[in-house]
């Protein structure tokens, strides 16, 4: 089977229910046309999917076919699924103004623990956007039942990235000493976190051409 590597391959698969499976989303799609990958991405601190999905196809109208037939027509627990093409004939984003291009590329994801209930998303972009550019608003959320405050830091460069965790890790912001360091992978197997050399060299290259802009 051919296979061509392009965004217009990849469709967006909105409005999931948090109990599907990646398992069952596979057998969804591949009822439609032979899936090549899915990335689903589950939030390994949380434990929760966080209800959207990307699925590759081996071409565009495999792809096509796939948004024909399952866009607003299949429900799943109740919920309407929507699905999509990453980018359009022009080669920009067709994406909900909630998920980026940058959700399927090479970023530097870093997880902040144990904020202190002073600093929000404001301040968190004021700290760390000196040590390079914020390709996201940063996330925040709780756990402990609500005791321990953290948050997701998104970068552009993980050589940036870097440097904040060598700045930042273990130091007092707010009067809380803080933890910083490379958030786990969504899909990643066991432990693995952001910042391997698989991740670097794809973050190079996505940096060279443009493709986080």
């Amino acid at each position: 089977m051919n296979y061509s590597a392009d965004s217009g391959n990849i469709v967006y698969v909105g409005n999931i229910d948090p109990r599907i499976t990646k398992e069952q989303l596979y057998e969804l799609f591949i009822q439609i046309n032979p899936v090549l990958r899915i990335k689903y991405p589950k939030d390994k601190v949380l434990q929760a999917y966080q209800g959207y999905a990307f699925i590759e196809f081996y071409n565009q109208g495999d792809a096509q076919y796939a948004i024909k037939i399952m866009n607003n027509t299949v429900r799943l627990y109740d919920r309407l699924i929507k699905v999509r093409q990453v980018t359009n004939s022009t080669g920009t984003t067709n994406l909900p103004s909630n998920i980026s291009k940058d959700m399927i590329l090479p970023i530097a994801k870093l997880f902040i623990k144990n904020l202190a209930d002073s600093i929000d998303s404001d301040q968190l972009v004021k700290i760390f956007n000196k040590f390079g550019k914020l390709i996201r608003e940063p996330e925040i959320f709780y756990l402990s039942n609500g005791k321990l405050k953290c948050a997701y830091v998104y970068f552009e460069d993980f050589e940036k990235a870097d440097l904040a965790i060598k700045s930042l890790n273990n130091q007092l912001v707010a009067n809380n000493r803080i933890t910083v360091d490379y958030a786990f992978k969504e899909n990643g197997k066991g432990n693995a976190k952001y910042g391997d050399d698989v991740d670097r060299l794809l973050n190079k290259e996505a940096l060279k051409h443009n493709m986080l802009k």
